[in-house]
């Protein structure tokens, strides 16, 4: 089984994200992939409320606790929720609101203490593609982020080269087998219950077929397309 995470991004208003969701609701999705949906902020708890069967995903959340902190979503929040996943350093969080490597590593230890499965991305970007230097880059992130004294529960990576995002763009399928064994053999030494590896960055309903090829994938992050009937009836029966 593969599991798809829907990342909507900011794209959906309330209304639209709840008329998504219900249309979601009633497809039959096929036993080969479990379909995760990561909405906005905005729209999480209340899909969370009227839609028991969709399984979700925080698009991410604040090391502050609850307490005068406006505006912060604090992780208890999605802990009482029972929000069981939530992005963690995606490329656009990391860009628009200077999210590095240690407070990744940081929102990874609460999400394993609040028994949250974190869905930690990394990647390149396209200087350092282009100079073959993809391999260190991966390396140092990791080194940042993981702890080798920490048992990891459930844990996902997404492998989202940056250049790759909204581009077009995509690395060649064996471009991606080769990361992805790389990535596996960096964590090697670290101590997880499951882990998990998808690839994000420009899938869509053209290119998806040729993607899902890679068995060493686990699955896909997926943005824009995801919000697209032509992607969704792909996991349907």
């Amino acid at each position: 089984m593969k599991y798809i995470i829907f990342n909507w991004k900011s794209y959906l208003n309330g209304k639209e994200s709840f008329s998504l969701a219900k249309s979601l609701n009633k497809l039959k999705f096929s036993k080969k992939y479990k379909i995760i949906i990561s909405p906005s902020s905005y729209s999480l708890f209340a899909l969370k409320n009227n839609f028991k069967k969709i399984e979700l995903s925080s698009q991410n959340f604040d090391t502050l606790g609850s307490g005068g902190y406006t505006s912060f979503l604090p992780i208890e929040n999605l802990s009482n929720f029972s929000i069981k996943y939530s992005l963690i350093g995606h490329s656009e969080v990391r860009k628009y609101r200077n999210e590095n490597d240690l407070i990744v590593k940081s929102k990874l230890i609460l999400a394993n203490e609040y028994k949250i499965n974190p869905i930690i991305c990394i990647g390149e970007d396209f200087k350092t593609y282009k100079n073959n230097k993809t391999k260190s880059y991966i390396k140092n992130q990791i080194k940042k982020i993981f702890n080798k004294q920490i048992k990891y529960q459930n844990l996902f990576i997404a492998y989202e080269p940056l250049w790759s995002i909204g581009s077009g763009l995509v690395p060649s399928n064996q471009e991606i087998i080769k990361i992805i064994e790389y990535i596996r053999f960096l964590l090697k030494d670290y101590s997880f219950k499951k882990l998990k590896i998808l690839y994000g960055g420009s899938v869509n309903s053209s290119n998806f077929e040729e993607l899902n090829e890679i068995k060493e994938l686990d699955g896909f992050l997926v943005g824009s397309a995801s919000i697209k009937k032509s992607f969704i009836k792909i996991f349907c029966n």
